[in-house]
């Protein structure tokens, strides 16, 4: 007789995951409300849109009814049902099997609601750089591609590149990504340098950027490596912004005036 999945997996217990199709979730967009999170405006992301696209939704978003409303609403979770939206339209127009999303569902009030989401968006941590370059390696050992690498870290494959030579770099350049102070294609160029070249190098950039406001660094630090200014147009720096994260991101949506 097959064991149920608690004593198969040795689990204290079990959780009910629903599946939801993407119409039937509720995103909250009037600032208003108390389940409103600004983030929702971000562009989306294109290495998401394909990373879910192959492999699905796979962590579980959580999801309240409100029970006035009738509505399921998504209390954690928002950037998987935008992204897992726009990959069931794609989906839909080559005529595939649209994707499901998980979901487990939270009892409460709505106050409660919006400490959990608070919460949730608060005490989650991404991997540093360092950390994400060492995964990445590990799979190029067991034979991952750099496309591969780009859809299951839902990145491109630039990032993938500039990503893994920070393992080439001395624990200065490694220890500057891994706190912001540098960009990884800071870490790509600093890389080809000698290891005493390194050091000086990535302490100028730090130098360089610090106390300034993200554009302000950004103009400097590429002064300190050379590199002549590029006047991008708005189309490109939209499209940039879609892979930005962090710093770069928000000097990108300064010069396009949407933050200062």
């Amino acid at each position: 007789m097959a064991k149920n999945s608690i004593d198969a997996y040795g689990a204290s217990g079990k959780t009910n995951v629903l599946n939801f199709e993407t119409d039937a979730l509720t995103i909250i967009t009037d600032p208003a409300h108390p389940l409103y999170d600004e983030r929702i405006h971000l562009p989306l992301d294109e290495s998401m849109v394909l990373n879910i696209m192959a492999l699905g939704v796979r962590e579980p978003i959580l999801v309240w009814k409100d029970p006035e409303a009738g509505l399921v609403i998504v209390v954690d979770g928002r950037q998987r049902v935008r992204h897992a939206e726009e990959a069931n339209r794609r989906l839909a127009a080559r005529g595939e099997p649209l994707i499901l999303v998980p979901g487990v569902a939270q009892r409460g009030t709505m106050e409660t609601m919006g400490d959990l989401m608070i919460s949730m968006n608060e005490a989650r941590r991404d991997d540093s750089p360092l950390v994400r370059a060492r995964k990445m390696a590990a799979f190029v050992g067991r034979g991952y591609s750099e496309q591969r690498l780009a859809l299951i870290f839902a990145c491109n494959e630039l990032t993938v590149r500039n990503t893994l030579s920070l393992l080439d770099c001395t624990a200065a350049v490694q220890s500057a990504a891994d706190a912001g102070q540098i960009t990884l294609t800071h870490a790509k160029a600093l890389a080809k340098l000698k290891p005493e070249e390194q050091r000086a190098k990535v302490a100028e950039l730090v130098e360089a950027g610090k106390d300034a406001r993200p554009h302000e660094r950004s103009r400097k630090q590429a002064a300190v490596m050379g590199e002549r200014p590029r006047v991008k147009s708005r189309k490109q720096i939209l499209a940039a912004l879609e892979q930005a994260q962090g710093d770069y991101a928000a000097a990108l949506r300064w010069v396009l005036g949407e933050s200062t």
